[in-house]
């Protein structure tokens, strides 16, 4: 016997399941919706494009909830960003499917009247909503946080914008790089800047913006209330410079593009080409972990290196000893021996091969052609059973739903 959903939203959400899955007979709830999980029944609406709010929405999928992503008529944009011989499959690049596994996906032009009145229904019983518009456009679209909370009190608003609530400015995670001094330290030793070749800014706010987002869940719990949950790239960027941010406060020291290596500490970071060409690099944090490794590569104990202003003294001396010391081994043995010392040490990958790895595999997503990594790594036993990112279907509208249809029909 299926159990029909009483609410609205359950309604619209199994209808778009089975919709974008592409099934002719509607399925049970048992066969679409989440199943256990620490969020199992939260009710999520997603408004939110291109990689950190969505990024939050598929984390909470995996957490259980019911995740409805509705879309602008043209869809999330990231469906267009294929690579130049990428073949998307009904709009599922590769770059939308990093970040949209776990959830249904609707239409939804929220400046027509039918779709904003649709919309409104389902925000009476979601329990949290997924935003990233500009301020002109939360008011233009209904999202604003007064009309929100008055529509449902205990709503929780999650935003992320560029540069706070009072800017009109766009954020794109490139620009916050640079502007947050990240680009302006990571590169090759001596030369130009870099930006990261991921989205960190976005990465890091979607991280941010899960933790309000859980904090609200359990005030709401003590109050009764939803709050609104606001983080900009430009904050989360800034918040992520860490000690290099106090290296500048209170050493005076400014960073700049080095490679690898570490401001702070001698030898963190730095690669070694083997005899066999593998790369070792090493992260020896401690006096007491550089003498094991110079036991373990057969030396006597450099005075000069034995602490760590010693080894900042002589870092040029002592880098060129230890190039010379691992081209004469190869990789495998050499990592073995470390490993042996307990000095910290890994092999440097590339991302084909760190995708190869037990730990990758046991995160992979995949369905049909499909893939991606699950974003909820911390151990809670198996993990929820994800549906495959949603196909666009520029037909299937919110606004094309009548919200009094009996699904058992």
């Amino acid at each position: 016997m299926v159990t029909v959903p009483s609410s609205i939203f359950d309604r619209c959400y199994e209808r778009a399941l089975a919709y974008n899955q592409g099934a002719d007979a509607k399925p049970s709830a048992r066969e679409v919706l989440p199943e256990g999980g620490g969020l199992a029944g939260l009710k999520v609406l997603e408004t939110a494009t291109v990689l950190a709010g969505p990024a939050v929405g598929m984390f909470l999928a995996e957490c259980g909830a019911k995740v409805l992503k509705l879309e602008p008529p043209g869809g999330d944009v990231t469906r267009q960003w294929v690579l130049p011989n990428e073949q998307a499959s009904m709009g599922r690049s590769a770059y939308f499917c990093a970040v949209n596994w776990g959830k249904a996906s609707l239409v939804a032009d929220l400046r027509n009247q039918d779709d904003q009145m649709q919309f409104r229904e389902l925000v009476k019983e979601a329990d949290l909503l997924i935003t990233n518009n500009l301020p002109d456009q939360e008011q233009n679209l209904g999202l604003s946080w007064p009309v929100l909370h008055a529509i449902n009190p205990r709503l929780i608003v999650g935003r992320i914008n560029g540069y706070g609530t009072g800017s009109h400015r766009p954020g794109y995670d490139s620009i916050v790089q640079a502007e947050t001094g990240f680009v302006s330290m990571n590169g090759p030793r001596g030369g130009p800047g870099h930006k990261m070749p991921v989205a960190l800014m976005d990465v890091i706010a979607a991280h941010q913006l899960k933790e309000g987002l859980l904090l609200a869940l359990i005030e709401r719990m003590n109050t009764g209330m939803g709050k609104e949950v606001t983080v900009s790239l430009m904050d989360a960027g800034l918040a992520s410079l860490t000690n290099q941010a106090t290296n500048w406060w209170m050493g005076g020291h400014l960073p700049e593009p080095m490679g690898s290596e570490h401001p702070n500490i001698v030898p963190y970071g730095s690669s070694f080409a083997c005899a066999d060409g593998q790369l070792i690099t090493l992260a020896v944090g401690s006096d007491q972990q550089f003498a094991r490794l110079c036991e373990a590569l057969g030396w006597r104990i450099n005075p000069d290196w034995a602490t760590l202003s010693g080894r900042h003294r002589n870092k040029e001396t002592l880098l060129n000893a230890l190039a010379s010391a691992f081209v004469q081994r190869d990789c495998a043995t050499l990592l073995e021996v470390l490993e042996a010392a307990q000095i910290p040490a890994g092999v440097v990958r590339g991302v084909s091969e760190a995708l190869l790895t037990p730990h990758a595999l046991r995160l992979h997503l995949h369905n049909q052609g499909l893939h991606g990594l699950r974003t909820a790594v911390f151990v809670q036993g198996k993990g929820n059973a994800l549906l495959p990112p949603p196909p666009f279907q520029a037909d299937f509208t919110v606004g094309g739903l009548p919200f009094d249809w009996d699904i058992s029909d």
